[in-house]
């Protein structure tokens, strides 16, 4: 393996440091925390000889020139936020991997008509504001970007306000980024799952993304005392909207090849001795079969009227986010197969349960997917992990694969 590569395991233990907690990695969007990790990106990059620039909304880019003048970019890249009990490879992997394959380019002395830029893109878990692929939502024109700005955390602070804190916000020094067209965008990443690793397969080839639904409900009951109100009379939001999840669940299993997560609940007036006058929970909704996630709001709809006839409760739902199902482009992914060849690898076709970045991607320009194994099929959790060998191996397919594509482009 190549030092270029062999880098991107002590970088990504550099980057685990930053919001290293006893529960895990904690870093939000735009907090000091994943302000951090944009920063130090920046300055890999700038030591690497790559001009570095940034967005409205908080994507960090760093560019290896092309020869062709004018020529759209290769975009490579992932994200730097995580969910709060994070793991230190879910989307870090594919920017620091981006960069060592844009090193390991320089290198190997070969130069790309295209020029090349790995992007650190903003907001990608969700986890504090309530959009996921925030920054490539922007970026592909799914989202505006006065919409984004406007988004605010659950203690009221917009995205807007956010990007504009010292310690939280755009990179003091780094330039804006002029808008110019995108060739094709390629993502590295985990696999966050466990197809790869009981395949023995230490490469995957993304067919496609899995369709994603987000809902935040809420359920209106009514307080009362816990020692004095009868059972019979009570409306009680928690209970009505455990009997909501309850039903998901079932739901869920019924429909089949889907899946659904209640991961966050909040209950008010959160008091012991206190009948729970409101709930507020999410859903997370996903399959490959858009028919499936249609059933599974409806089953949602109709448990949630259930609930309001039995307990005399209110409840309303709402759709934060819907995503349908990309399929990854088939070009590059014959690409990603020659550059895996020509290491005397074959990738194992994969599907992807879990959303990425290049599913807005996909909608501006070509998109496609790498994954290397994650051990047990772990992620979002603090043990999630990755051999260092599949690590480097995926940097130097990147950097193959990058040539590969830029042929592919120039020839037509």
């Amino acid at each position: 393996m190549s030092s270029a590569a062999s880098a991107v395991a002590a970088r990504l233990a550099q980057l685990a440091a930053i919001g290293r907690r006893a529960s895990g990695i904690r870093r939000l969007a735009a907090t000091p925390e994943e302000f951090a990790a944009r920063a130090l990106f920046a300055r890999w990059s700038t030591a690497a000889g790559y001009s570095v620039t940034q967005d409205r909304i908080g994507n960090v880019f760093a560019a290896r020139k092309g020869t062709k003048p004018g020529a759209a970019a290769i975009l490579v890249g992932s994200h730097l936020d995580t969910v709060p009990t994070g793991g230190a490879y879910d989307g870090a992997y594919g920017v620091v991997g981006g960069l060592c394959a844009l090193e390991l380019l320089d290198a190997l002395g070969a130069t790309t008509a295209h020029p090349v830029e790995v992007v650190a893109w903003f907001g990608e878990e969700g986890s504090r504001f309530p959009l996921g692929c925030l920054g490539s939502s922007v970026f592909a024109d799914l989202v505006s970007a006065e919409a984004a700005l406007a988004l605010s955390d659950d203690a009221g602070v917009p995205v807007g306000s956010a990007l504009r804190a010292e310690d939280g916000g755009w990179l003091p020094g780094v330039a804006w980024r002029t808008p110019n067209k995108t060739a094709a965008y390629l993502e590295l990443h985990v696999e966050q799952g466990p197809v790869l690793e009981r395949a023995g397969a230490p490469l995957g080839a993304v067919t496609a993304i899995a369709a994603q639904r987000r809902y935040q409900a809420v359920v209106q009951g009514g307080s009362g005392h816990a020692g004095t109100v009868p059972m019979d009379q009570r409306r009680d939001a928690l209970c009505a909207a455990a009997e909501i999840i309850c039903a998901l669940e079932a739901a869920a299993k019924s429909v089949g090849q889907c899946v659904l997560t209640v991961g966050r609940i909040a209950v008010e007036p959160n008091a012991t001795n206190v009948i729970a006058g409101r709930a507020e929970f999410s859903v997370d909704a996903r399959s490959a079969d858009a028919q499936r996630i249609d059933a599974l709001e409806e089953a949602f709809h109709a448990a949630s009227t259930a609930a309001q006839e039995r307990r005399g409760v209110r409840s309303h739902i709402e759709r934060l986010e819907a995503r349908e199902a990309v399929a990854m482009d088939a070009a590059l992914r014959e690409g990603l197969y020659r550059a895996a060849a020509s290491l005397g690898e074959q990738p194992l076709a994969v599907a992807s349960g879990a959303g990425h970045d290049a599913m807005c991607l996909a909608r501006v320009a070509p998109a496609a997917m790498l994954f290397v194994p994650s051990i047990g099929g772990l992620s979002h959790v603090p043990d999630e992990r990755t051999a260092e060998k599949d690590l480097e191996l995926g940097v130097n397919v990147l950097a193959r694969w990058i040539l590969e594509v830029d042929r592919l482009l120039r020839a037509h």
